[in-house]
């Protein structure tokens, strides 16, 4: 390990707008559970025991979902399902049956995962987290605490290599700061993070020789955390001071929930630019009537912020499995069956998902929008037109998530009435980095030149063909980047529930013209570094 010096800088990729100093508490590796153990031959016995400390596990996890909110309780629901998994259930009941206890028995069920998805940097990642939860199910058995033991009092940035969402509901008010020597910009850690307002540094190998004790500023803004640093280091967020009532391209907000839906009411967002329907099904065992969709889309619908509801159809597949739809294992499921790609197979499901939703949207009132995921041609997107326009009376749109479809806008000009880009998808598939992999985190850094030229393409491109567009990843949650963003020539963007203020001044306080300097200045950029420099640069000379 490396004795780090005051002043030494670390970098990595930072996540919110505030610099936080704090003492350095690394996390302590999880209690060492008993050994590999055989039953003392009540198997019957066993397989209860087995099945209540899943039901426990499981109840935790809703407990957690029922907290996060906004789109952090997808990954509680994604994993409850995993949990839950029969065909895993019955496996390690194979393992009860040849002599382990419940708890070696699920253990090595979850192992027995490793070979199936080996090579699959999305699943691996899952499987990661149900070994997390697999551990949590013995531990439960064993009466063993799997707490992280946090600090209670004091400011603390803690330390490790990277944080499963499980270990993120522990984070106390002490923890002022968190720091991952792994993970990436759309990480469990720097999702939650952001929807918690903790200032993060992901992505930072060197973070490694950080040891308890030691004073650290972390440096969102930066991307970087200073031994020994102070408030007086931190690169300054852009303080943005609305010149106007209103920005000058409307913010809405991203939602994926009831609870999302209403608290999303309370902000000043525009209507909503993203609501994320699989959601509602990740738990679903069985296809769910058409009447009860309808009645959830209601509910959702009527609590929704004043403005368009830009609703997305089922984004399953890839790391969002769901029970009903019966999915193949596949090699790479980012580049298999997913999204619109169901309809394949799954066609009277998108159907009635439509359906159910005219039936909600004539019921409310509101003005809805829908559009299909993962479209990579032309004919994919005319064909979900039809499809959408024979089931309701909709604005009807596709998600522009891969370089394919982005090349193809010109074709679907009196098809389409808009888009929206996805920028996580969209850097998955331009940089041909999955991701889920922890290792290629900086390559899905938003500020990539690459990625705003292909960014300026789709707007320029959109536009030509009379089609309004969006944006509506993550990206679009950085004020500095939803600047960019409007300069650029799009004519809306949707961010997080807790960024749509922040979001919205600073589309209040530059006008259109400026905002065209400041995206003139991100496309001369030949780094990301440098691209993301020059544009906080730009915009405090604006401030």
């Amino acid at each position: 390990m490396v004795t780090l010096a005051s002043g030494t800088i670390l970098t990595g990729l930072g996540v919110g707008l505030n610099a936080v100093r704090g003492e350095v508490f690394r996390v302590k590796p999880q209690a060492t559970l008993p050994g590999p153990a055989k039953h003392a031959g009540d198997a019957a016995g066993e397989k209860e025991t087995l099945r209540g400390a899943i039901h426990h596990v499981a109840g935790y996890l809703d407990e957690l979902s029922v907290k996060a909110g906004e789109t952090s309780a997808e990954i509680f629901e994604a994993l409850k399902m995993l949990l839950e998994d029969e065909d895993l259930f019955e496996t390690a009941i194979a393992e009860i049956e040849s002599g382990w206890n419940a708890a070696t028995a699920f253990i090595v069920a979850v192992d027995s995962l490793d070979a199936i998805f080996a090579g699959d940097a999305a699943f691996e990642e899952r499987l990661v987290d149900l070994k997390d939860l697999a551990r949590r199910v013995a531990a439960h058995i064993s009466g063993i605490h799997m707490g992280l033991d946090l600090p209670t009092t004091g400011s603390y940035v803690i330390v490790g290599d990277d944080f499963s969402p499980a270990d993120t509901a522990q984070f106390t008010d002490a923890v002022v700061g968190v720091v991952t020597i792994k993970g990436g910009p759309t990480s469990h850690t720097a999702i939650i993070c952001r929807s918690r307002s903790i200032p993060a540094l992901v992505c930072c190998p060197q973070a490694v020789d950080l040891v308890d004790g030691m004073q650290v500023l972390v440096d969102p803004v930066g991307d970087r955390v200073v031994v020994g640093g102070d408030a007086s280091m931190a690169t300054k967020a852009i303080s943005f001071v609305a010149k106007s009532l209103d920005p000058i391209i409307p913010v809405r907000a991203n939602i994926g929930s009831l609870e999302d839906s209403i608290q999303a009411a309370t902000t000043a967002a525009n209507g909503v630019g993203l609501f994320r329907t699989e959601l509602l099904y990740l738990s679903e065992t069985t296809m769910p009537p058409a009447t009860k969709q309808a009645k959830s889309y209601a509910e959702i619908l009527k609590a929704a912020p004043e403005g368009p509801i830009v609703v997305r159809t089922i984004d399953a597949g890839s790391d969002k499995p769901v029970p009903f739809l019966d999915m193949p294992h596949e090699e790479n499921p980012a580049l298999g069956i997913r999204g619109f790609r169901l309809i394949q197979d799954h066609r009277q499901f998108l159907i009635d998902q439509l359906e159910s939703l005219e039936v909600a949207r004539k019921e409310t009132g509101r003005e809805v929008w829908v559009m299909a995921p993962m479209i990579a041609t032309a004919s994919e997107a005319i064909e979900f037109a039809e499809l959408a326009r024979g089931s309701g009376d909709y604005k009807v749109g596709i998600m522009v998530e891969t370089p394919a479809i982005a090349m193809a806008l010109a074709d679907l000009a009196g098809k389409l009435d808009f888009i929206s880009v996805g920028t996580n998808d969209l850097s998955q598939y331009l940089f041909a980095a999955d991701r889920m992999n922890a290792g290629l985190g900086a390559l899905l850094n938003p500020w990539q030149p690459a990625l705003v030229r292909m960014l300026q393409v789709i707007a320029s491109e959109s536009e030509k063909a009379g089609i309004s567009s969006g944006v509506c990843g993550e990206s679009a949650s950085d004020p500095a980047f939803a600047v960019v963003l409007a300069g650029l020539g799009f004519n809306s963007v949707s961010a997080s529930r807790s960024q749509v203020g922040a979001v919205r001044s600073a589309l209040s306080a530059v006008t259109l013209e400026q905002a065209q300097e400041v995206a003139k200045v991100a496309l001369a950029a030949t780094t990301a570094d440098q691209c993301k420099s020059a544009v906080l640069d730009a915009l405090a000379t604006l401030a």
